[in-house]
């Protein structure tokens, strides 16, 4: 499929038939690679993977795949796309076509398409979006592309970089930021109802239920018990094992809690168990603020709470993920602070 030429400053998607191919033109292919390269070797043409010319059909913003539906009583029913010069009035390339319960790929010009059948086109999500107003054909994937406005980026930009001075000056995080997002919607960089739709309200009740858990273990003295038994556990023991211990103890609290309760909690402790082992604390109340980041395995961690829905990911999957990460985080810094520190 030829998804694009260009040539200069002239560029035409999904090119229809009568379309003249010239020296000096950029063509963008979709296809399988080797039939790219057997392609480009039979007509002399030279592959060139930077795309630049046409990268607007390889970002995902700009361009992308769709399903449309053929509904009864369509003029295109009855015809093939040569006749109904698809590409033409719509500047988007079929590339698959389900056809009386087949899959049909390849050369789908001159196949006579029937009431329901399914085409699978790829193009500008602005030509595509322009596919709603046509009554021949119903478009049935939800396109959620929203035009930018290049415009108003400068504005952005400095809402942005507003946000991170106040954070700089001393501001707590949450509240420059949120400054900077107020700014933006005063600004009209984006509307009210657009900050709104911007929020993963399945991560704001996520983090909501997590956030009483953890300060009710730090209330209760339930961290602090737990704590105590494991230090006791390891009190005689030979130093590496008292920091593999706090080691894993404040990655598993900064699981349950927040990473500057999970400090709260184990620094005393920490410096308590130094103290009796006859060891310099300070290293020890380090190591539980380095290990109090090592939120890998579960997504109870801000950050890797906004990743979860928008990629899909369930609990296993940071699970899989995160379980050797944490395991060479904790290595690596129990030796690091053995050799260097103790």
């Amino acid at each position: 499929n030829i998804l694009g030429i260009t040539k200069g400053k002239v560029t035409e998607y999904a090119p229809w038939r009568e379309t003249q191919f010239e020296a000096g033109q950029n063509l963008a292919l979709l296809g399988e690679e080797s039939d790219v390269q057997r392609f480009a070797a039979d007509y002399g043409l030279r592959l060139d993977k930077r795309g630049y010319r046409l990268q607007s059909l390889h970002d995902p913003d700009s361009a992308g795949f769709a399903e449309i539906l053929v509904p009864p009583r369509s003029s295109l029913a009855g015809q093939t796309i040569r006749q109904y010069r698809f590409r033409q009035r719509h500047a988007v390339e079929p590339v698959m076509l389900f056809h009386q319960q087949k899959e049909v790929r390849g050369d789908l010009s001159d196949i006579p398409i029937a009431p329901s059948d399914i085409l699978i086109v790829h193009g500008l999500w602005d030509n595509i979006t322009e596919l709603r107003s046509d009554t021949d054909i119903v478009l049935i994937t939800e396109i959620k592309f929203e035009e930018k406005d290049p415009s108003k980026a400068w504005l952005a930009v400095i809402c942005f970089a507003s946000a991170i001075i106040l954070a700089l000056a001393g501001l707590p995080i949450s509240i420059a930021f949120l400054s900077g997002a107020i700014a933006m919607v005063l600004t009209r960089v984006i509307d009210i109802e657009e900050a709104y739709q911007t929020i993963d309200w399945k991560v704001v009740f996520f983090l909501a239920g997590l956030i009483p858990l953890g300060i009710a273990m730090q209330k209760t003295g339930a961290a602090a018990m737990l704590a105590g038994q494991v230090m006791r556990l390891v009190q005689g023991q030979h130093p590496i094992w008292l920091l593999f211990a706090i080691a894993l103890l404040s990655t598993v609290f900064s699981l349950l809690m927040s990473n500057v309760a999970a400090t709260v909690v184990l620094a005393p402790l920490a410096i308590n168990m130094a103290q009796i082992g006859g060891l310099d604390p300070r290293p020890l109340a380090l190591l539980v603020a380095v290990c109090a980041g090592n939120s890998f395995i579960l997504p109870t961690h801000q950050v890797n709470a906004l990743l979860k829905s928008p990629g899909g990911y369930h609990n296993a999957d940071y699970l899989r993920a995160g379980g050797a990460m944490t395991m060479i985080f904790l290595i690596i810094a129990v030796a690091l602070f053995y050799l260097l520190y103790l």
